[in-house]
């Protein structure tokens, strides 16, 4: 998805990079290479240490290590292919590109779990409040099966509560829930979907 992005969108990985670097565990001259590596890779995937060298201001010797550790890393890899007779040296940076798709769709997945974790507070309050105690463990656990196994929507599960009235109690809402239509949870957007925003803003 996010190599897709930067070809046919012209994604800025700079951008990316010089913002993200330090989550991906990259030092500042790994990101600098790898810059420089992404320069190259839009003209071609032949691997060339000089090429490398006239983009940045480091020894031959200092680009060759650096390399080493982006290898092991697992943001690059480095292969030998064959072309009219002759073997040379390619390289690909598709691990980059995973990694940086990777660290977003965790970030969309970690807003997701904190909204979730908003909305199981919000029931159990508004439980709480209309029976005016505490609520007991196993109904805690019901409310978080609701919510973990995207079984009733938040609203749905509000309007449930406030329709039960003096009736009040968390197996009485169930109750009031699964005679509904089921509805699941929508997310708002897939994670591709989102992807394709955020990186559309980045550009």
């Amino acid at each position: 998805m996010l190599k897709r992005l930067y070809e046919e969108y012209d994604l800025s990985m700079e951008r990316i990079l010089i913002k993200e670097y330090k989550r991906l565990d990259l030092t500042m001259q790994e990101m600098t290479v790898l810059l420089a590596l992404f320069s190259i890779y839009k003209k071609r995937h032949t691997f060339s240490i000089n090429a490398i060298n006239r983009r940045v201001e480091y020894s031959i010797n200092e680009i060759g290590s650096i390399i080493d550790k982006l290898l092991s890393k697992g943001f690059m890899t480095i292969d030998l292919e064959s072309k009219d007779g002759k073997e040379r040296e390619v390289f690909d940076l598709n691990l980059t590109f995973d990694k940086i798709q990777e660290l977003f769709k965790n970030d969309e997945l970690e807003k997701k779990r904190a909204l979730t974790e908003n909305e199981v507070s919000a029931t159990i309050k508004r439980f709480e409040q209309g029976l005016g105690r505490l609520l007991m463990p196993y109904e805690l656990e019901m409310i978080r099966q609701w919510y973990d196994n995207q079984l009733y929507a938040h609203q749905s599960i509000i309007e449930a509560i406030d329709s039960a009235q003096d009736r009040m109690s968390v197996k009485y809402v169930e109750k009031i829930l699964t005679q509904q239509i089921p509805k699941k949870i929508e997310i708002d957007q897939d994670v591709d979907q989102a992807l394709d925003e955020i990186f559309k803003k980045i550009k």
